[in-house]
């Protein structure tokens, strides 16, 4: 094989396999694209929680109580990341504590203990928040969760507005403007679901 043939061959090679791989990307956007407007999770599923402090029960009326909406996180005592987030969740929730957004803290494959001691540190938490634990991780997978941190904000009606994968920079005002933007919106209205 001359050294021409050979160069045509690894160009023709370097051709296909960018055209494949553009290919591929475009496919993957597409699928991803197609989830964003489809979300597995469209509804707040039923849940009956124990509060961890109150002992009361937490099912999706009570967690409205009243609200326009509410906010599911997923976290765990064992989990940096969230352990990282949680102060600034927290001031989150205390600033929406007046703009009706409830908050639920569901800690998941954890001990009660842990989970009691981690929050000591905090004092008070703002009234809008209840705290409950999935011993078991059971609610994970019928949220559609394989990880924490990972929270979800719901409309009063229990729609699904928009998702936040992974930790987040909580203290930046732009989650308050994007929360209360959701939830100012129309329910009706089809929105895609962001997730970050």
């Amino acid at each position: 094989m001359s050294s021409t043939a050979k160069v045509f061959a690894i160009v023709c090679l370097v051709v296909a396999t960018f055209g494949y791989s553009i290919y591929e990307k475009k496919k993957f956007e597409r699928l991803d694209q197609e989830a964003a407007m489809n979300p597995i999770l469209q509804q707040l599923p039923q849940i009956e929680l124990t509060n961890l402090y109150t002992k009361e029960q937490i099912d999706n009326t009570s967690l409205f109580n009243g609200a326009r909406g509410a906010m599911v996180h997923f976290w765990g005592t064992w989990c940096g990341p969230c352990e990282a987030e949680l102060p600034e969740f927290l001031d989150l929730a205390k600033h929406l504590q007046d703009q009706g957004v409830n908050f639920l803290l569901l800690a998941v494959n954890d001990d009660e203990l842990k989970i009691r001691k981690f929050l000591k540190r905090f004092g008070d938490l703002p009234s809008n928040v209840m705290i409950a634990h999935d011993k078991e991780g059971k609610y994970l997978p019928i949220f559609g969760t394989i990880k924490v941190p990972e929270t979800y904000l719901f409309s009063k009606d229990g729609k699904n507005l928009n998702k936040f994968v992974g930790p987040q920079d909580w203290k930046l005002q732009a989650y308050q403007t994007r929360i209360l933007n959701y939830l100012s919106k129309n329910s009706s209205e089809v929105k895609e679901i962001e997730t970050h």
